[in-house]
């Protein structure tokens, strides 16, 4: 595939810095939007020029990618290149998480870092179930959470109280996507009063003993999600980075509050 739109995920940022140790050097990426320009033998379901949305392929942040079939979709023409290219990441990582916590209608989640990529597409699947949403950011994003559902509090000391004064009734379900102290201390309080908790932060997983979730994808799970974007039951806000500037875009990454999803623009590919 030549790939026109990359994904970015805080995982490469954290492999980049050599948090998970590995070879040097190392094409980061896992995800991509692009188009098919050699397909090998026995390849039935996809052809050369067909437009496809990756997933789980390592060395994706590249002009040109090869993966398997089975870790493709098609992309309609009618989704966004740069949505195409940064949902599978942060909408199966969703997926996963609600799958992992049972959470449903009338239970109330409280989402730790809500604003971001897989926060955005969480809060929205959850409302759309009917579940009461706390999502927690930054000052600057909580508007931003407001128009997805949630009731949005700021993160920080004493998020707790927060929590209590901006919801009635106990909190069942905590879904740590920040990786803080004070998320994981209210992922423990939760757990202790008989709720779910999970996270998908190591860190948090090590430094309180929240279940650590491990993101299931498959091509019918991210299907599933590029319907609902085109059919408009979810969106997906997202910052374009020139690929010559990757490493702007990994600062950004590092910086962790970025609103949305981050990817990469490879419009400038020779292959494409």
């Amino acid at each position: 595939m030549a790939v026109r739109i990359g994904g970015l995920n805080p995982v490469d940022a954290r492999i980049r810095s050599g948090a998970f140790g590995g070879a040097v050097p190392h094409v980061p990426g896992t995800e991509f939007a692009g188009t098919v320009v050699a397909v090998g033998a026995g390849v039935g379901d996809y052809t050369v020029g067909d437009d496809v949305i990756g997933f789980g392929t390592p060395g994706a942040d590249a002009e040109l990618v090869d993966t398997d079939p089975g870790r493709l979709v098609h992309k309609p023409a009618a989704l966004d290149w740069a949505v195409a290219g940064g949902l599978s990441g942060v909408g199966q990582s969703a997926v996963t998480a609600i799958e992992a916590t049972d959470a449903r209608a009338g239970d109330v989640v409280v989402v730790h870092g809500a604003a971001g990529g897989v926060g955005t597409v969480l809060t929205q699947l959850l409302v759309a179930d009917g579940v009461t949403v706390v999502g927690t950011a930054g000052e600057s994003n909580q508007d931003h959470l407001r128009d997805l559902g949630a009731t949005p509090v700021v993160y920080g000391d004493g998020l707790a109280d927060r929590i209590r004064e901006a919801v009635p009734g106990r909190v069942t379900v905590s879904i740590d996507l920040a990786g803080t102290g004070e998320a994981g201390d209210v992922a423990t309080a939760v757990r202790r009063s008989g709720g779910r908790a999970v996270t998908l932060v190591p860190e948090t997983a090590t430094s309180h003993g929240v279940p650590l979730v491990r993101v299931q994808r498959s091509p019918e799970r991210l299907d599933r999600l590029v319907h609902a974007v085109v059919d408009g039951a979810l969106r997906l806000p997202v910052r374009t980075v020139p690929f010559t500037d990757i490493v702007a875009a990994h600062r950004l990454l590092d910086a962790k509050h970025s609103r949305g999803k981050l990817v990469l623009d490879l419009s400038g590919n020779p292959f494409l």
